[in-house]
């Protein structure tokens, strides 16, 4: 039996489909990419329920392969934060789905995928199973429809579906790919009230891994040829707090670094009130850490953040920023912004600006506000129209793309450390990154080099040419 996968969505659904490559590998199932042109046997797609836009994507991906179901006979399975909170709309509305599951039922997806079960039902991670007839007991919100699909989306919830994602003992893993970086969930689910994120309607209460656990994962992606981990969870500066009473990642991540081998380590997601002097600490001593924070702000206007209900004290905010940059000279800041949030008025908007301005992120994202029913923030009055959140992203992404070209100006003639991603077929480029560049998000560095360097390697080069998020460098000959 081949199977395909399909990852949408964040790097955690990415860890979670290496968590299915393994149980079925170990069934003695082929795992591999989803390819169209040769359908497998079963596909899996692994879905996103964020943001509308991402939705969508997850629905069009979906009726694409029920498509090719239709020529192939190809099992179709969907699973996942979409499948989670709207199983009975997908399952109604593309009645070619095989199979549906939700979140963190990685043992009952092995075996539906393997047909050891031929249960068609949306699960949940207590291991209960329901049908369409029986979703209809206890309803708890409204329903709202997703223009673009078609779907009505019902985002009732049930009270006996406790969706919740926990990883107790070393699961079976086996990544799809051979890039020289993975990531290493520590944690999955959220127990913040942002009033604009719909993650803990899909994914539940905040649930560390255990160290052990994570720390035999880490061993095991270091020995596959790994060498960048990359931390990641819905906030990584919480892990410990359910399990361990406190806050552990910085002793995780001293652990970690301990571990034998030329790796980096990347943090992510970091939520701004809890990055602590402990956590600076750690990484100010530990030279695997690279000098790269995310931290995602939202916003930084006191009383929008006040909306969302994020840490809304900007002089703290600002202070920690200011810290970081006179502590860790080159440190990269990642941040990511939402724009148009309900009654953001113009001068808020101008308030975020502002703080661009002063604190010159190298790197940022934004999003335009998406209105996510079951959400506080969907209640909301002045909700914005689309063409003036539109316009704002379109002024942060103008502003932030003079930003990000002036510091790359700089960087010419600077020397960087580099990990080697790939090479361009039969020519002496290749193409790579230094701490200042997160895989799949940021930008890369365009290497040249007149010797052979192999995909994993660490090289130093010097920076020639830079655009606006991209550097070229060139490696010495010998």
């Amino acid at each position: 039996m081949r199977v395909g996968l399909v990852t949408l969505g964040c790097d955690k659904n990415t860890v979670d489909n290496e968590y299915l490559a393994g149980l079925l590998s170990g069934r003695g199932i082929e795992v591999e990419v989803a390819d169209e042109k040769r359908p497998p046997d079963v596909v899996v797609i692994t879905t996103c329920g964020f943001l509308q836009s991402a939705k969508d994507q997850s629905v069009s991906e979906i009726r694409r392969w029920a498509a090719i179901r239709k020529k192939s006979g190809t099992r179709l399975g969907v699973i996942g934060c979409l499948a989670q909170r709207s199983g009975a709309d997908l399952l109604r509305d593309i009645p070619e789905i095989d199979f549906l599951a939700g979140v963190g039922d990685f043992e009952r997806v092995a075996k539906l995928v393997a047909g050891e079960d031929k249960s068609r039902f949306l699960t949940n991670t207590n291991g209960e199973s329901w049908d369409l007839k029986t979703q209809s007991a206890a309803v708890i919100d409204g329903e709202s429809e997703a223009p673009e699909t078609g779907i009505a989306f019902d985002n009732r919830r049930f009270k006996r579906d406790a969706p919740r994602v926990l990883i107790p003992r070393t699961l079976p893993r086996q990544r799809v790919d051979k890039r020289p970086h993975g990531f290493l969930k520590i944690s999955d689910g959220c127990n913040h009230t942002c009033t604009f994120c719909s993650i803990p309607l899909m994914k539940g209460v905040y649930s560390s891994v255990p160290r052990n656990v994570l720390l035999e994962e880490t061993r095991r992606l270091l020995d596959d040829g790994v060498r960048e981990i990359n931390i990641v969870a819905q906030d990584i500066t919480k892990y410990g707090l359910d399990t361990e009473k406190r806050m552990a990642l910085p002793d995780l991540l001293k652990e970690i670094c301990a571990l034998p081998g030329d790796f980096w380590i990347r943090l992510f997601y970091l939520y701004p009130s809890t990055v602590t002097k402990d956590l600076l600490a750690v990484m100010r001593e530990e030279p695997k850490i690279v000098r790269y924070l995310d931290i995602p702000l939202q916003h930084l206007d006191e009383d929008v953040l006040r909306r969302m209900k994020r840490p809304h004290d900007r002089t703290r905010t600002m202070e920690m920023l200011r810290g970081i940059r006179s502590e860790f000279p080159g440190m990269t800041l990642r941040t990511t912004f939402i724009v148009g949030f309900p009654g953001e008025s113009n001068a808020e908007f101008d308030t975020l600006l502002e703080g661009m301005d002063e604190i010159q992120f190298e790197r940022l994202g934004v999003f335009a506000y998406s209105r996510e029913e079951g959400t506080p923030a969907a209640q909301l009055p002045n909700q914005l129209t689309d063409k003036i959140k539109q316009r704002r992203r379109e002024k942060v992404m103008k502003k932030q793309s003079a930003i990000s070209e002036a510091w790359a100006q700089k960087q010419i003639g600077t020397a960087r450390h580099c990990l080697i991603e790939g090479r361009v077929p039969d020519s002496d480029w290749y193409v790579a990154r230094s701490a200042s560049e997160a895989a799949d998000i940021d930008g890369v560095i365009r290497l040249h080099s007149a010797r052979e360097l192999a995909i994993g390697d660490f090289v130093d080069a010097k920076v020639v040419e830079a655009d606006v998020y991209d550097l070229t460098a060139e490696v010495a000959a010998t």
